[in-house]
């Protein structure tokens, strides 16, 4: 979806992104210390 990221400098563009990628890598962590997929981080706060 970064596509669709409605920035407008890139600043925010770069911030939104970062925020993207540490969200994603945030769920995956809890998926590591659970012992559970990575890849399902749908499921990370379950």
């Amino acid at each position: 979806m970064l596509c669709r990221n409605y920035a407008k400098q890139q600043v925010g563009l770069f911030a939104r992104i970062i925020s993207k990628i540490s969200a994603l890598t945030i769920l995956q962590y809890i998926n590591f210390i659970n012992n559970k997929p990575i890849g399902q981080i749908k499921h990370a706060l379950f």
